[in-house]
């Protein structure tokens, strides 16, 4: 992209106050993708304060749009995670993770179908939560950021919930069942290893636990309760989960208009889960 170019006049334009100029203006920079500023950097064109600061609303303007697009066409579809989680990425973008996690997704299935290519969960797992693979972050639990996709993709930490949707989402990929488990405390994946169920802790090395330690981690809860809470959850219930996540995150971050968002999203979620009658558990 060339600083003679087309690009430099339309740089000049973010200063001139007609809506009609200023609506081309923003329908221009939608090509440039989801962070236009980032675009224009990338592109070696010098912005002044002002201009920075009018792109910058500018991309704020454009997120809200996305946001407010994104989740309409998700709530008018049948409940799907991985769409889910783009929409989470492009909330939290601002704490980073900025690729698209369905690209990364792609990258991390194809290396592991080029070690493995018959897919099995033990391998998986293994590819997936090996030494240099994912790994929870203990460092900064409740950093906004562990609850992006794309962030635990580029840099290999986040929180069990998002290391699970990796493994989940992979797992389609390559045509391996997993699902998710909301396990009260800290969500688990499970899948069939050797013909038997099995449940994985992403957070901790994708480590396999049976059935009989985590009956015991439940304690005395009722059988109901504790059949409920050892089987697959829903598509609704595992993005629940990850709003509350984000909520508490953007709560502790200040980040007020985020939070709002989010909050508004998790309403939404927790009337369907109320017309579902899905019970809720401690997170």
């Amino acid at each position: 992209m060339s600083t003679d170019g087309p690009w430099i006049h339309l740089v000049h334009l973010l200063e001139d106050e007609s809506p009609t100029v200023r609506q081309a203006v923003m329908t221009k920079l939608r090509e440039l993708g989801r962070d236009p500023l980032a675009a224009l950097d990338e592109a070696g064109i010098e912005l002044n304060p002002l201009q920075r600061k009018l792109l910058a609303s500018v991309r704020s303007e454009l997120e809200t749009t996305r946001l407010d697009e994104g989740w309409e066409r998700w709530c008018n579809a049948a409940p799907e995670l991985e769409s889910f989680h783009v929409l989470v990425c492009m909330l939290l973008s601002e704490y980073g993770g900025f690729a698209d996690p369905r690209v990364l997704l792609e990258q991390w299935t194809r290396r592991y179908m080029l070690r493995h290519p018959v897919p099995d969960l033990e391998t998986l797992v293994s590819f997936l939560f090996s030494q240099d693979g994912l790994q929870g972050d203990t460092e900064d639990y409740f950093a906004p950021r562990n609850s992006s996709l794309s962030w635990a993709l580029e840099h290999r930490r986040g929180l069990p919930i998002t290391l699970c949707s990796a493994l989940i989402l992979m797992g389609r990929r390559v045509g391996v069942d997993v699902y998710g488990v909301a396990f009260p405390g800290h969500f688990l994946a499970q899948g069939a290893l050797h013909g038997q169920t099995i449940w994985i802790d992403a957070f901790d090395g994708g480590r396999f636990i049976a059935r009989e330690e985590l009956v015991e981690a439940l304690g005395r809860v009722p059988a109901a309760t504790r059949e409920r809470v050892l089987s697959a959850a829903s598509v609704v219930e595992i993005c629940a989960r990850i709003l509350r996540n984000v909520v508490t995150s953007l709560e502790r971050a200040e980040d007020i208009p985020r939070h709002r968002r989010a909050m508004k999203w998790l309403g939404e979620l927790d009337d369907r889960l109320r017309e579902m009658e899905v019970p809720d558990y401690p997170t």
